[in-house]
């Protein structure tokens, strides 16, 4: 684990932070590039998707604050994520996009940051996973927050690799069905059921669970069971215009 990815002085660098604007600037400019793919404006995907990824990180940045981070950091991210895509929306509506297409247009870009910010969750120590004796189990010795110190020193899951290498895979597949014949709304779809079932499996590997409803269920997993019923839903009344690629 590597908190701080440069330091001289005062001045730090966080790795976390660093990554999540890494993520978010790869992630901008694969978005505009499927833009072009499906027909739709660049300019205006990328006013669209700059407004998200800033209401995103302002978002999680305050409510992180406020919360305790990284405690509940899932759960800070999951609002400000929710908060971004309604915002990224309403502005779409606006500029008079096709707001599926749209949608569409940004699901690659979701599991690229998606996938980059596991691997800064990762270097964080947030998301750890549960204690395990297989061979690829990571080790957290250097103190954070994020791991409580009964963990540190103790073989984890790797819970945060697991998530970014599934996401990966999700972009390749993603990227692939942009490329073929599809109807509006099947790729976003694809990315929320597949997301959303992909964290839910994980989620019960996670040593760091995150809030409780009713002191029973984490949210991680009722926000995992969301995304696979939206996903769903987005697939049985996904538009009608088909689009090669």
């Amino acid at each position: 684990m590597h908190p701080h990815l440069f330091q001289f002085g005062r001045i730090v660098l966080p790795t976390y932070g660093f990554l999540l604007a890494l993520g978010a600037i790869l992630s901008l400019l694969l978005c505009v590039r499927i833009a072009r793919l499906l027909s739709l404006d660049p300019d205006k995907i990328w006013k669209v998707a700059v407004l998200a990824v800033v209401t995103a990180l302002l978002g999680n940045r305050i409510l992180t604050t406020v919360s305790r981070w990284p405690q509940y950091g899932f759960a800070a991210e999951f609002v400000a994520n929710l908060l971004a895509a309604v915002a990224g929306a309403v502005y779409a509506l606006h500029l008079g996009l096709p707001l599926r297409r749209t949608a569409d247009a940004f699901a690659p870009s979701l599991a690229l940051s998606s996938s980059v910010v596991s691997i800064a969750c990762l270097e964080a120590g947030c998301d750890y996973g549960t204690p395990t004796h297989l061979p690829w189990a990571v080790i957290f010795r250097t103190p954070a927050a994020a791991v409580p110190r009964a963990m540190q020193g103790v073989p984890l899951h790797p819970t945060q690799l697991y998530a970014s290498l599934a996401e990966f895979a999700l972009l390749v597949l993603l990227l692939w069905l942009l490329h073929r014949p599809h109807l509006d709304g099947e790729v976003l779809g694809a990315w929320l059921f597949l997301a959303g079932l992909s964290n839910f499996l994980f989620s019960l590997l996670r040593g760091d669970s995150g809030p409780l409803v009713s002191g029973l269920i984490p949210v991680a997993q009722l926000v995992s069971a969301a995304m696979v019923l939206a996903g769903g839903v987005l697939w049985l009344h996904r538009g009608q215009a088909s689009h090669g690629g």
